[in-house]
C-alpha cells in the first residue's frame, strides 16, 4: 500500500505541475480570447491527442452503462473548464487557484446531498471556517467581482466533477473518460464559441494546443492517483499549486499578495486539508 500511495503521490504532483503550467498559457490567451472559445478549440486538440492512444487500446474501451455518471460528470466538468478559464484570464493567478481550493469546502456538501455521507460536527464547523477564509480572500468590503464569483463557482463544479470522477474511476477506462469530456466541451461549447468567434493566429493555435497537452495530460495524471492511491494522500498534494501560482504571478505578470490573502489562504488550507484528512 505505501507503494501505491508513493506512486499515487507522484501522478498528483505531475498534475499539480501541469495544471499551473495550463493555467499560466490560459492567462496569457485570455487576452485576446474568451473562455468559450479557449474551451471549444481545446476540445478539438484533445481529441486529437487521445485519438492514437484510444486506436491503441481500442474503441471498445468507449462502451459504458454508467450514462447517469458520465452525464453528471461532463456537464459539471464543462461548467468547470469554462468557469476557471475565464477566472485565470481575468484576476490574479494566485486569487484564482487559492479559490479553486475551496472545492474540498464545497465536496462536503455536496457529499452530503448526492451520496448522504454525513459530515460530523468538526466537519460542519472547518467547512463554515473555510468559507469564513473565502470571505477574508475576496475580501467583499470593496466587492467581489465576477471573476472571482467565476471561480468560486469552479470550485463548487469541481468539488461535484470529482465525485463522479471517483465514481467512473472504478468502472471506466481513463482514456475514455478524456474522450468523453473532450468530446461534450465541444458539443456544449460549438454554438457560443462560433457565435463570437476571434480570428487566431498560428501561434495562438499552438498555444491553445499546449492548453489541450497540458490539461489532458494533467486530467490522466490526477485520474490515475485517485485511482492508485488514497484520497487522503493525493488530496493535500494539490495544495502546492497555491504556491506555485503566487511564485508565477509575481515573476512573470508582477502580480502580489497581501497578508490579508495569506491569512485567507491559511485558513482555506487548514481547513480543507482537515476535511479531506478526515475521509
Amino acid at each position: 500500500m505505501k507503494n501505491k500511495n508513493v506512486i499515487g503521490a507522484l501522478w498528483m504532483i505531475a498534475s499539480v505541475v501541469l495544471f499551473q503550467a495550463m493555467y499560466t498559457t490560459v492567462k496569457y490567451c485570455g487576452v485576446q480570447l474568451s473562455a468559450i472559445q479557449m474551451t471549444f478549440v481545446r476540445s478539438w486538440f484533445q481529441m486529437l491527442i487521445l485519438m492514437p492512444l484510444l486506436f491503441k487500446y481500442g474503441f471498445h474501451i468507449m462502451k459504458t452503462k454508467q450514462y447517469k455518471n458520465y452525464t453528471f460528470r461532463l456537464f459539471f466538468g464543462v461548467s468547470n473548464i469554462v468557469s476557471s478559464f475565464y477566472a485565470f484570464s481575468k484576476i490574479q493567478m494566485a486569487t484564482a487557484t487559492a479559490l479553486s481550493f475551496t472545492s474540498p469546502l464545497f465536496n462536503i456538501i455536496m457529499a452530503y446531498l448526492i451520496l448522504r455521507e454525513k459530515a460530523g460536527i468538526n466537519k460542519t464547523v472547518a467547512t463554515c471556517l473555510g468559507f469564513v477564509g473565502t470571505l477574508i480572500v475576496l475580501n467583499p468590503s470593496v466587492g467581489i467581482s465576477v471573476p472571482e464569483l467565476s471561480a468560486l463557482l469552479a470550485a463548487f463544479t469541481l468539488a461535484v466533477t470529482y465525485i463522479y470522477v471517483q465514481k467512473l474511476s472504478h468502472t471506466e477506462h481513463p482514456v475514455a473518460m478524456l474522450m468523453y469530456f473532450g468530446i461534450a466541451c465541444f458539443v456544449l461549447t460549438i454554438y457560443p464559441a462560433i457565435t463570437h468567434w476571434t480570428p487566431m493566429s498560428a501561434q495562438t493555435y499552438f498555444h491553445v494546443f499546449m492548453i489541450a497537452l497540458e490539461s489532458t495530460v494533467a486530467q490522466y495524471c490526477v485520474i490515475q492517483a485517485y485511482k492508485i492511491a488514497k484520497t487522503t494522500v493525493v488530496s493535500p498534494l494539490n495544495y502546492l499549486q497555491i504556491p506555485i501560482s503566487a511564485l508565477i504571478g509575481y515573476f512573470m505578470y508582477q502580480e502580489t499578495i497581501d497578508m490579508r490573502f495569506v491569512i485567507g489562504v491559511l485558513i482555506i488550507l487548514i481547513t480543507s486539508f482537515y476535511v479531506v484528512q478526515k475521509k
